[in-house]
């Protein structure tokens, strides 16, 4: 049941000093990351509700693949309202996943804990909620019993209601991202903190990283190159099933040699960014050297983006053969070589079995 995605971003943001759904986080619109949670887990059906400032949203998330819809009476009505906008227009015969706009730091990981929980639901569950230590949090799965339920609730408490109508089951997920919403200044400093450790950034910042460090325009090139073919195979991995932060993919691809002109370059970057409080991507940058083990699956973001790097010359695409020629045409070829090729031969196969495209 892969399920298709429902965003709320119709209110006001009354008690914030901004707008919420175009507040920026880590360089995207706070509704981009939002609508991004839902692409890492391979939902591709998203439907967005707008009402306040909806011509800026739609905007905002004019790049993305999302179906817009208006709630022309946003100002007089509470979430359920949108939720049942929503539902109407979006395909609830696989179920549907829902967050509000502002919880834009769910993890692929959550994700990943609700489509295993899909699987073993009993056949009269209604909808699955996340929950952490006796605290529930977004996003619920409704199934569409639970849909129906939510369509057809016409009590007096809202959102809260309506689940409390429906035969619900927990799913018990560790995910702080998830349980951040943005409803003031503290909470979005906490938010973009939480961010700028653990997710991807965007084209424009690492630009702006590209100018700090004065990186000669053939290294921003082959950085761009790696960064888009990584987002690509991130994306066609999602949608065969795995479960990956595709921004964190492509921005590690797009910095992986940012210091490549230092020595030790994959040290120096990894360095660079931890002091910037970008801990997730110094990880994924700070390994694209090789294979120090051989990894378990191409399903990581530091594997993805080490094999990205393996795959592209300069600013184009190649194949292994083409890109390790030089290597392999010298007397004495080094042990580590031969292992990497063989790695990346194996991780290659993994992802044409999985998606059924050639790389």
């Amino acid at each position: 049941m892969k399920g298709a995605g429902l965003i709320a971003a119709a209110g006001r943001s009354r008690r914030m000093e901004g707008f919420k759904p175009l507040l920026e986080i880590n360089g995207f619109p706070m509704i981009a990351m939002t609508v991004q949670s839902m692409e890492n887990a391979g939902i591709r059906d998203i439907t967005v509700v707008v009402g306040y400032r909806g011509e800026e949203v739609r905007r905002a998330l004019k790049a993305l693949e999302v179906k817009i819809v208006e709630n022309p009476f946003w100002q007089d009505t509470d979430m359920l309202a949108s939720v049942k906008l929503g539902l109407e227009a979006v395909d609830r015969r696989q179920g549907v996943f829902f967050l509000p706009g502002d919880i834009p730091l769910t993890s692929p990981g959550t994700f990943q804990k609700l489509r295993e929980g899909i699987l073993a639901a009993e056949p009269e569950t209604e909808a699955l909620i996340p929950a952490s230590g006796g605290k529930t949090f977004h996003p619920p799965f409704l199934f569409p019993a639970g849909c129906q339920k939510a369509l057809d609730y016409q009590g007096s408490r809202g959102l809260q209601g309506a689940f409390g109508a429906m035969k619900t089951k927990t799913v018990e997920t560790a995910d702080a991202g998830a349980q951040m919403d943005a409803d003031d200044q503290k909470d979005l400093a906490h938010i973009r903190d939480y961010a700028r450790k653990y997710r991807g950034i965007s084209p424009q910042l690492c630009e702006k990283l590209y100018d700090e460090v004065n990186l000669p325009a053939h290294i921003r090139a082959h950085c761009m190159a790696v960064g888009d073919l990584a987002a690509w195979m991130a994306r066609r991995l999602t949608e065969a099933g795995a479960f990956l932060d595709i921004e964190l993919c492509r921005s590690g691809g797009c910095l992986h040699d940012l210091l490549r002109l230092e020595p030790f370059h994959e040290k120096a970057v990894r360095k660079f960014l931890e002091e910037k409080g970008y801990l997730a991507l110094a990880a994924v940058t700070g390994a694209h050297r090789g294979f120090e083990q051989e990894p378990d699956t191409l399903c990581r973001e530091d594997v993805l983006v080490c094999l990205a790097d393996k795959l592209i010359m300069e600013n184009r695409r190649v194949s292994l053969e083409e890109r390790y020629r030089k290597a392999l045409e010298k007397k004495e070829v080094k042990k580590r070589i031969l292992q990497d090729i063989e790695i990346c031969r194996r991780l290659i196969k993994e992802f044409e079995v999985m998606t059924g495209e050639r790389l």
